[in-house]
């Protein structure tokens, strides 16, 4: 297959280039995602037979409540774009990576299964992006149901790994965590600092596990989207206990901002399709995932 992969820069894309070479990982210079002529132009000069679309403008809770309209409309239009001429050019096989901020905030039965993506707003505080994704589900399954093509996504719980200089300032919560104990490390303080109270449980995945994960999906011929998470639901402040012990820094105190935000306070997901999908799936655990990345970047 002639497999075209958005984002390859990023924390899932580099860990997808290990696994498929042989893909085609165009720079933002040669694709731009958000330009339509550019997009439109780039599906007329090469053939695809599979589109994974990893590209999407990412961050922190904080960078998501400050820039609200790049969430949005960088997200928006990279999703539309790529869908469209994706489908006008004759590739039958699409797989967009989403979010599990898209689901609902006020759910009362967890874990939460892909029925309920449509049964409530997503939190505030992520409405920009969760929105923008939300409305790639709604698009991939519009051209699978309207042209019999295989047009699916996947749910991912949130992520962690290796990310690119840029993305360090407003990355998400497990990398942030890391950087906020190696700059504790490097000033001799005895103490991080975390938003909220610590209370919100999350589930977490390795990047390269997620990337895995896709390579099976493509070539099984799997054609159904959904939730893909490991099997566990942590306190921020057991993740961030967690961080503290395998970095070799238990000795330092954790601290909690409680003027900033919590952000949603649950989301696990419901993986049972997943599992029916990619059998007896092995996840790397939090701790080996942590203590990797804290000496990759602790070392520079």
């Amino acid at each position: 297959m002639r497999i075209l992969i958005t984002g390859g820069s990023g924390m899932v894309g580099r860990e997808l280039k290990k696994l498929l070479p042989n893909a085609i990982t165009p720079s933002s210079k040669e694709l731009n995602l958000t330009n339509s002529e550019s997009v439109k132009q780039y599906f007329k000069d090469n053939k695809f037979d599979y589109v994974i679309h990893l590209a999407a403008y990412v961050g922190s809770l904080h960078d998501n409540i400050e820039n609200k309209t790049s969430y949005f409309n960088e997200n928006i239009l990279m999703n539309t774009l790529i869908t469209k001429y994706a489908y006008e050019n004759g590739v039958k096989n699409f797989l967009g990576i989403l979010s599990t901020c898209i689901y609902p905030n006020n759910i009362s039965n967890f874990p939460i299964k892909e029925s309920q993506l449509h049964n409530g707003a997503p939190h505030y505080d992520l409405m920009s992006y969760a929105y923008a994704k939300r409305s790639h589900a709604v698009q991939l399954k519009a051209y699978k149901e309207s042209f019999n093509v295989n047009y699916n996504y996947l749910i991912p719980c949130n992520l962690y790994g290796v990310v690119s200089k840029k993305h360090e300032k407003r990355s998400h919560f497990v990398n942030d965590l890391i950087f906020k104990i190696i700059k504790a490390q490097k000033n001799n303080q005895d103490f991080i600092t975390l938003f909220g109270d610590g209370t919100p449980l999350r589930q977490f995945m390795h990047a390269s596990d997620l990337a895995k994960i896709i390579l099976f999906y493509i070539t099984q011929g799997c054609n159904e989207s959904f939730n893909v998470a490991p099997n566990i639901n942590m306190s921020v402040e057991q993740i961030a206990k967690t961080a503290v012990n395998v970095c070799s820094k238990k000795d330092m105190n954790i601290k909690y901002d409680n003027s900033k935000p919590n952000g949603q306070y649950r989301k696990d997901v419901d993986t049972s399709i997943f599992k029916n999908n990619i059998k007896d799936f092995t996840f790397k655990s939090l701790p080996e995932g942590i203590k990797e990345i804290y000496k990759l970047y602790e070392s520079k």
